[in-house]
């Protein structure tokens, strides 16, 4: 998708900073035994075009599941003049298994499609082009999609011009966000409007709400049906960060949970596991400083760090 949509750098980064993890693992497995680790790597192709890609996946989003089904997105040989995918290529969704890599396509009036993420039972979903230009925005408009059993499903909007869906867990729960209609200058995915979180099941798309501000974005999902992420707790933007207060929160049976920071004015979910615990990070009171958190059972705890100022967080089991 295109890059310089805001949300879409923000995906990038995250793929970027969980790059060197996975090479350091590789590393130490073949530093261990004395061999080259036991896989081999498969080139699965792409629909005549020059680049596919496991996809700009979120932290922890799984692409592959444990039947030996990938997703991802593959380049066709048509030229995109939107540029709505990286290299300007038009580009589909793909499902392979096997060695046989099968075109889920996009949306009618559609350009091109992407996959987030794929469960268990081998629904994917992500996002497609649907041909049209967003007039707040001015690049092309993106609708939430499930592909499952071989149908593509438009999960539609909360009212507004855009969405995305992020994740599925293994009961078919799809969460995203997606624009609303009412306008909002601190819109968290630039969309121009608020950006709310939805949870989506059984044909039914629904507003899980906020902490009191205008936008919730998602983060994580477990396969208990709780949802984690980030939202503002208010409309006013605070005159060091120029934004309204960001906590993150955790959605279980219909009610949202504000999850509080460790003293600054931002804080963000960053993972969410099958036991309800939440990471993040979250800045020190004058938020020049980030720690790392876990948060469980109603206790925030500060991770520190390895004796520097700041620290990180990027997956939990």
């Amino acid at each position: 998708m295109k890059m310089n949509k805001p949300w879409m750098v923000a995906i990038t980064l995250l793929v970027l900073t969980a790059a060197p993890a996975l090479l350091s693992a590789q590393n130490e497995q073949t530093e261990t035994n004395g061999r080259y680790p036991r896989y081999r790597l498969i080139d699965v192709g792409t629909f005549g075009g020059p680049t596919s890609y496991a996809s700009a996946d979120f932290i922890g989003a799984r692409t592959v599941n444990n039947r030996g089904i990938a997703t991802g997105a593959a380049d066709t040989s048509t030229p995109d003049p939107t540029c709505f995918n990286v290299d300007c290529f038009i580009s589909h969704v793909f499902h392979w298994q096997g060695g046989n890599l099968v075109d889920l396509g996009a949306l009618p009036g559609g350009n091109s499609s992407n996959a987030s993420e794929i469960n268990e039972r081998g629904d994917i979903v992500g996002l497609s082009s649907n041909g049209k230009i967003d007039p707040l925005t001015g690049f092309p408009e993106a609708r939430a999609v499930l592909w499952r059993d071989g149908k593509m499903i438009n999960l539609c909007t909360l009212g507004g011009t855009e969405s995305l869906a992020t994740a599925i867990n293994d009961r078919g729960l799809v969460i995203g966000a997606s624009a609303n209609t009412v306008p909002d200058p601190f819109s968290m995915f630039g969309f121009g409007t608020q950006t709310r979180t939805f949870v989506w099941e059984n044909g039914v798309m629904r507003d899980i709400g906020t902490l009191g501000g205008p936008d919730a974005t998602p983060f994580g999902r477990n396969n208990r049906g709780q949802v984690s992420g980030s939202s503002y707790t208010g409309d006013i933007p605070n005159p060091d960060t120029g934004q309204p207060t960001v906590h993150p929160f955790l959605w279980q049976d219909r009610r949202m949970t504000d999850l509080g920071s460790l003293g600054g004015t931002l804080a963000y979910a960053e993972g969410l596991n099958n036991r309800g615990q939440v990471i993040g990070l979250s800045s020190l009171k004058g938020n020049l400083i980030f720690h790392p958190f876990l948060w469980e059972r109603g206790v925030l705890k500060d991770l520190g760090t390895l004796g520097g100022d700041n620290g990180d967080v990027s997956w939990i089991n």
